[in-house]
């Protein structure tokens, strides 16, 4: 499969790295340096102009792509480019539009310029951020089923009381309505069985119903009562977003913007929430608005260190949660998640979307991925697929059905019904059917039975 990817960012950096191995990349990019940085640390095709041009790409072979991609930072740009690879005959194009002003104009524009899909980091992660703040101790949230299955992730710290519990007693304490599938540990994942021991520093990803999960955390008494409020300390587009994610919630809010014409706009778009023009960076600014008070601080600058510092400083005014937009992720491996709550990424988001796209495309059966989140450092993959009669596994036992090693079905979502399957059930034919596994390469159901 060929991909054109018009736009070197952050986003297209990430799509880069996940599509890399999959299929046949040709990168378009104005500036020669991102052309050279990503073509040397990549696999794939580089040409530099501009990606509006038609005989730029011409010069890259667009016509013979399968899917073209528009992530620039120009929403005009991307939409233009879009037009001109629409009439160079590629079937599926993705286009990153970010700007609200956009927002009510999707559905149109998609059908007039012929558009498969329009992307939008910003929403997408203010989407993220509204869910996690639904469960204050968790570090990150998935959603599967059409948002009616949670899988959450918790850090295990001293006093929590998954501590030196194995996972047999935390499915007797539960009467095996969660299920832990992943553990980290040590810089490494593994897919957990029933002897293994939680110990203190794990993250563990568990999953559920978001009853199930709400009684899971009324153990965790530190945080037994809901996120009544939040800071926000940034009012960009994802600010913007979140404000809209966050509205019609029972929550006290304020956003705190340094640019006067974003505060202004703010203002005037949400009368409801205070918002307050000064720099959310002054420490002396989040005490004398009252940081300490809020449930939750949200920092969304543009500036990844700044978000970090932010997040760090609102822990120690004992602030419940802290969420923090970090976009160059490498650094956290030197911070770690003793002095960060929740990290969000919005390229990582998209990037997600995006090869759940490609790899749909690509199977060869017809229980494609429906859904699909990278976790752990990239070392697990989550996925959701519909079960058809096609499947090759429908309707056996799945302790006689031969899985890949480090693979598990997670849950089988059946007729609104949340299942942790024993080795007695089966899969049926319309089941939503999430798998948690260490391999990169599943495309489809059937992928996961040993050949």
């Amino acid at each position: 499969m060929k991909i054109v990817i018009v736009g070197g960012g952050k986003v297209g950096n990430a799509i880069c790295r996940e599509l890399e191995e999959y299929c046949d990349i040709v990168l378009i990019d104005i500036d020669p340096n991102v052309v050279e940085m990503l073509f040397s640390q990549y696999d794939i095709q580089a040409v530099v102009g501009n990606g509006a041009d038609v005989n730029i790409q011409k010069e890259a072979t667009v016509e013979d792509a399968d899917i073209f991609l528009a992530v620039t930072t120009s929403d005009e740009l991307n939409m233009v480019s879009c037009i001109v690879a629409k009439e160079l005959g590629v079937k599926h194009i993705i286009a990153r539009v970010r700007n609200p002003e956009y927002r009510n104009s999707v559905d149109f524009i998609k059908s007039r310029l012929g558009i498969t899909a329009m992307i939008n980091p910003e929403e997408e992660a203010a989407k993220k951020i509204s869910q996690i703040l639904q469960f204050p101790t968790a570090i990150g949230v998935e959603t599967f089923a059409e948002e009616k299955v949670h899988m959450v992730s918790v850090l295990i710290e001293e006093n929590t009381f998954l501590k030196d519990v194995t996972l047999k007693e935390f499915d007797e304490s539960f009467d095996g309505k969660l299920l832990i599938c992943i553990v980290e540990r040590d810089g490494e994942a593994f897919i957990p069985k029933g002897a293994t021991r939680i110990l203190e520093g794990d993250i563990v990803h568990l999953t559920g119903s978001h009853d199930d999960l709400n009684k899971f955390y009324r153990n965790f008494k530190e945080f037994n009562s809901p996120i009544d409020s939040t800071l926000i300390i940034g009012g960009g587009k994802m600010g913007y977003y979140l404000l809209r994610e966050l509205t019609n919630k029972k929550m006290e809010i304020k956003l705190i913007e340094i640019k006067p014409e974003t505060t202004e706009f703010l203002s005037e778009t949400f009368p409801d929430i205070s918002v307050i023009h000064a720099d959310g960076t002054d420490q002396d600014i989040l005490d004398s608005e009252g940081i300490s008070a809020y449930d939750s601080c949200i920092a969304l600058t543009g500036i990844d260190e700044e978000n970090i510092i932010i997040s760090i400083f609102s822990k120690y005014r004992n602030v419940r949660k802290s969420i923090a937009k970090v976009n160059r992720t490498s650094m956290l491996k030197l911070i770690g998640h003793t002095e960060l709550d929740t990290i969000i990424t919005p390229q990582r988001i998209i990037a997600d979307k995006i090869v759940r796209f490609v790899r749909s495309l690509n199977a060869t059966g017809d229980t494609a991925i429906e859904n699909l989140h990278t976790l752990a450092d990239h070392k697990v993959e989550a996925l959701e697929f519909i079960a058809n009669e096609h499947s090759k596994g429908i309707g056996i036992p799945l302790m006689e059905l031969e899985l890949l090693d480090n693979t598990m079905v997670a849950f089988i979502f059946r007729d609104g019904e949340l299942l942790f399957p024993s080795g007695k059930d089966s899969i049926l034919a319309g089941d939503r059917v999430v798998i948690v596994t260490t391999h990169n390469n599943i495309d489809e159901l059937d992928d996961l039975l040993v050949k």
